[in-house]
Formats: C-alpha cells, structure tokens, sequence
C-alpha cells in the first residue's frame, strides 16, 4: 500500500494518489508491503531506489545506519502484537532525501497508526523531514514505555499468584505468562537499544536543525531512563520464576517423601509375609491353630510401629 502527504498549513494532510495524481510536493511517502507497481511509481515520480526484503532483515550496523547517493538510511525496530497477542519486532526503513520522507515496511505499525492519528490536529513545529523522523520515533518510545507500566502490572498479579504456592491451574497460566512477559521485555530492550543507535547515528551524520537536534537528544534522555526500568523487569521476572521454581520443588519433595515414607512403612510387614511365605518343612507356626492370626498381627504392628514413629518425628 502507498500514500503521500503533505503539508497543508504545517499539518499533514494525505494526497489522493489516482494515476493522474503526483507526489511531487509530497513530504513523507509511506509504503506498507508494497506491490511492484508502486516501487516502479516511486522510482519513476521521484527517482528514489527503496529497500529490498533481504536489506530490511540485515542487523549488521553498516546496513542499517548509513548515507549514500540515495539519501541517509535509518532501518529501525518498531514493536507490534499480532492477531494472537505474540509479540514481536519489525523493521522499517527510513529515508531522508531531498527534504522528503519515505519509510517502507511490511505492516501496520501501532506507533505509525497512532502518529497518523495526532497528526490529523498536530501542528508542526518546522515541518521538515527529520521533524516527522523524531515525531515516529517519539511516539515509538512513548509505545515502549507503555508496554513497560503493562509487564510492570501484569508482574504484579502473577506475583500475588506465585507467592500464594498454591499449584493448580492458575499457578501453570501464571508461569507460561511469566514467560511471555520476560519474552515481551526482551524485545522492548532490543527496541531501545535500536532506536538509540539510530539517533546517535542520526545526531552525528546529519545536519539536524537546533529544533530537531534538541529533540532527538529529549528521545535519547528518554531512553536513559527506560532502559534501566527495562533492566528491573528482567530480574523481577527471574525472582518470580526462581521462586516458582521453588514452590515446584517443594512440593515434588513432599510427594517423594511420602512415597519415601510409605515404602519404608511397608517394608517391615513385607519382610513378615515373604518370611512365612517360604515353602519349608519345619516352620513351627505353620502348624499352630493361632500361627495364621498371629502373622497377620504381626505385620499390622510391624507396619504401625515405624508409621507411629514417622508421626512423631513429623516425617509425615
């Protein structure tokens, strides 16, 4: 999909791209997943070259942060939920030449469909293309820090479940979310730590207005102060999976220790019967009116004793 805005009195207002429409005074293009007719249609109108697949996946740092005849170069991780709540990452590649805008991605984005919508009553300060950069990348860590206070509270309640010990259903949920939520944080920091080497790359090879330059050092000030909040999550999360763990453990040696106890319970009166259970000749008892009773009575003490004895060690 392609569009196209421009400024209408410093506010972003989107063109209507029929066939006979051009981009020419466009200040931002905007290509989500886009077919071939529309890379032609860009190159053609405009003679920009956009990014391949293969390029948008490359994570060395030269190919995502560079400057050639084409223009400067930004691909940057933006965080997204899928239909089923998985979370994950997707690039997307920026483009700054000739005072325009282009960024190319392979879906929407929340932090794209949420800048669209301020951008309907926003003004712009200068109205320049790096201006529109900063505001997506803005708005891409106010997303960030959102997801932050979500996995701080989502913590919370699986940490009133966890501490209870009490296995059953909600304990095994409580774990599977634990681990969604450590899986989640992991590819907020990865995020972060993105989107700092795009502005620091972004600080130091353009010629950033003083307006823009000021900004782009507010989002990076902003990411000092979430990466170490970020930080925090990771070790609240291996605290309640360390102590989940040992709730498991717990109650795995309860059970091994009953079954340790039982066995040992049954084993004198077992020793009794396969004692009186040997097919000799001369077993005095065999013949005695009282033997078989008296066995019976046998094994029933010799099971009770050590039973009275694990009861009053509190072994049971």
């Amino acid at each position: 999909m392609l569009s196209a805005f421009t400024l209408v009195q410093n506010r972003l207002t989107r063109l209507e791209l029929d066939e006979s429409d051009t981009m020419i005074n466009s200040v931002w293009v905007d290509l989500i997943e886009p077919e071939e007719e529309e890379r032609t249609r860009v190159q053609s109108e405009l003679g920009q070259n956009l990014a391949t697949r293969p390029e948008l996946e490359d994570i060395e740092a030269s190919a995502r942060f560079f400057e050639d005849e084409d223009g400067l170069h930004i691909h940057s991780f933006f965080f997204f939920e899928d239909a089923e709540d998985h979370a994950g990452n997707a690039t997307v590649a920026f483009t700054i030449r000739e005072g325009r805008l282009y960024t190319l991605r392979e879906r929407e984005l929340p932090a794209f469909r949420l800048y669209r919508m301020r951008a309907r009553n926003q003004t712009l300060i200068d109205g320049n293309a790096y201006e529109l950069l900063l505001d997506l990348f803005e708005t891409k860590i106010e997303q960030l820090a959102d997801e932050i206070e979500n996995i701080y509270s989502d913590l919370e309640k699986l940490s009133r479940v966890i501490m209870e010990g009490t296995q059953g259903k909600e304990f095994d949920n409580a774990l599977s979310t634990l681990a969604e939520l450590e899986d989640i944080g992991w590819k907020v920091r990865l995020c972060l730590m993105d989107t700092q080497r795009a502005l620091n790359f972004l600080v130091r090879k353009a010629r950033l207005p003083t307006t823009q330059l000021e900004q782009a050092r507010e989002i990076l000030r902003d990411i000092e102060s979430l990466l170490p909040h970020n930080e925090s999550l990771f070790q609240k999360v291996n605290f309640l999976m360390q102590a989940a763990m040992g709730f498991i453990s717990i109650e795995q040696n309860r059970i091994i220790k009953i079954f340790s106890v039982v066995s040992v319970v049954f084993l004198p009166p077992t020793l009794v019967a396969s004692s009186y259970g040997m097919n000799f000749e001369f077993m005095p008892e065999l013949h005695w009116s009282f033997g078989y009773p008296g066995a019976i009575g046998f094994m029933i003490m010799a099971g009770l004793a050590p039973y009275l004895y694990f009861k009053r060690k509190n072994w049971l």
